[in-house]
């Protein structure tokens, strides 16, 4: 009996050393997200979660580079007319979809028309696209003809997912647009149509998702110690989801911590706590079109009502301060932007000078719209609502899904009077955060689209500085100016940069700085595991 228990446990032991190297073979990452996952689609994309997903399972005509701005990707050269409103693109001829159909300009026709078409986030970066003028000049070449110039087109093609058209026209419902019917939204509810490193396996909503590496991906080679398969998993609550990294079923978690927690990871030897100011910017924006929040002197006296200081340190994890739309990352150095620090005084003696009384504003409902699964934005609406019931202000947090608040936005009449979030600079660029000030950002399916806020002077000098060279120091002066005048009055809540901390565990190599645009930080094929490290290997087996 005990020769066959000793042979057993042997042979167990061999078993184990051989799952171990399977695994080291075939990494798997396995990361925690918190909001959830409500749609697969790119087009309708919006929440950080989805955002990681999509730039994962599909790629682009150009990719972001934090140092060039974009570099060529699916397309390997473009070419731009005199008048900068035509631009042709010369595709590679070696990419394939995950079905294995060839890459071609009649995707990237199909893609670009698909989002000009639907209600969503990203046609909003692309508008200037003239839809009918599409041409696809030969399989592997297309031309885009703009309405009028636009010094952020070519990097805004980042947020161009390039679909599979053939495969969403097979598997189209019936819907609104004619011979496309339904534009294949059902299909990508739980499926892709792309041809990025990775491929989605499988979705549950409400749980997560399981991504594997496209083994014809071309782009980027995925090389040793690359993820071959990746878990997300979403955890509402963020101590759980932090709990869950220290016992090694998580590698990293996409969600920064709270900031007492921090610590736990940095004084962990087995974890390292990455740190970089990202493209995330925080904001309250208030329908400027309910009142109180028409009055200049009501939006100033809530601006002095937002304590900064406290949202950027304790209830997240630092940050740089903002003082317009646009931070200093993107913009550089701009003096002289009006600024509303925390003071409940000049808070009280803005209010005096409204155009309401009293007790007007006791009546007037103003509520702040909390993302459903967000704990830091919960905590934010109830300092502010707080400071706000001080003042004699009419204020309380509504809990409401993500999905809800952002077609709430694109109408006046339905847009929240707070609704607080952060917008990554998806392009790296001044101009797409400024446009939410003018009349042609108004009602874009994001909550800065219902600020409905606009000033002719800003109008007027955003027009004159799309005209100008990109990048010249006369058009960010331009710029610098609608910075100004925006701050001036007051019409969103500027909160602060945000400043990533990411713990994970010392065996994994993962982002560390901006990726160039919004979470592109996340392309899961650049990260790297010490497949020979003891935790890694007990971490897989859990």
């Amino acid at each position: 009996m005990k020769a066959l228990s000793i042979t057993a446990a042997i042979a167990a032991l061999a078993l184990g050393c051989s799952a171990a190297r399977a695994d080291a073979d075939k990494p798997v990452l396995r990361a925690g997200l918190t909001l959830e996952v409500s749609t697969l689609d790119p087009v309708r994309a919006t929440n950080y979660g989805e955002n990681i997903i999509v730039l994962n399972v599909y790629d682009m005509l150009v990719f972001p580079d934090p140092e060039k701005g974009v570099v060529p990707w699916i397309a390997k050269s473009w070419d731009t007319s005199d008048d900068r409103k035509t631009y042709t693109f010369h595709l590679r001829d070696d990419l394939k979809f995950h079905d294995g159909k060839p890459v071609e300009a009649a995707d990237i026709a199909f893609s670009m028309r698909r989002v000009l078409t639907l209600p969503g986030l990203v046609g909003g970066y692309l508008r200037n696209v003239d839809k009918d003028k599409i041409e696809i000049v030969d399989p592997h070449t297309v031309r885009f003809h703009l309405k009028e110039v636009d010094p952020t087109f070519v990097r805004a093609l980042v947020n161009l997912k390039v679909l599979n058209s053939k495969l969403l026209m097979e598997n189209k419902a019936e819907g609104q647009y004619g011979e496309f019917g339904d534009y294949g939204v059902k299909y990508l509810q739980n499926k892709d149509a792309g041809s990025g490193p990775y491929y989605i396996a499988d979705f549950k909503a409400g749980e997560g998702l399981t991504l594997k590496a496209f083994e014809g991906y071309k782009l980027r080679p995925f090389e040793p110690g690359a993820p071959l398969e990746v878990k997300l998993r979403i955890i509402p609550e963020i101590v759980t989801l932090e709990n869950k990294m220290l016992a090694g079923e998580f590698d990293v978690s996409l969600v920064s911590p709270s900031p007492p927690r921090v610590k736990i990871f940095a004084d962990n030897p087995k974890f390292a706590v990455d740190t970089w100011p990202t493209l995330n910017n925080y904001y309250v924006v208030m329908n400027n079109t309910k009142p109180p929040l028409d009055d200049v002197n009501v939006r100033k006296a809530i601006a002095h009502a937002f304590d900064a200081s406290t949202v950027m340190n304790k209830i997240y994890s630092g940050g740089v301060r903002l003082k317009g739309p646009v931070p200093e990352t993107l913009l550089g150095k701009c003096e002289g932007i009006p600024t509303y620090e925390y003071d409940m005084k000049k808070a009280a003696d803005y209010l005096k000078k409204s155009k309401y009384s009293a007790d007007q504003l006791k009546k007037l409902k103003l509520e702040y719209a909390s993302t459903a699964g967000s704990e830091a934005f919960e905590k934010v609406g109830l300092l502010l609502t707080l400071n706000l019931k001080k003042l004699g202000l009419n204020a309380e947090v509504k809990t409401v899904r993500w999905t809800d608040i952002v077609a709430a936005q694109t109408k006046p009449e339905s847009a929240y009077p707070f609704v607080f979030f952060y917008d990554s600079a998806r392009v790296r660029h001044p101009a797409p955060l400024l446009k939410f000030y003018t009349k042609k950002g108004w009602g874009s399916p994001y909550p800065s689209g219902g600020i409905y806020w606009e000033n002719a002077d800003v109008n007027a000098t955003m027009d004159k500085a799309a005209l100008l060279p990109d990048g010249s120091p006369e058009q960010y002066a331009l710029y610098c100016d609608v910075q100004k005048k925006i701050a001036a009055e007051s019409p969103a809540i500027f909160s602060h940069n945000d400043i990533r901390v990411q713990p994970r565990w010392k065996y994994l190599k993962a982002a560390t700085r901006d990726g160039g645009s919004s979470q592109y930080e996340y392309r899961f094929e650049t990260f790297r595991f010490d497949t020979k490290d003891a935790d890694f290997v007990a971490n897989q087996a859990k």
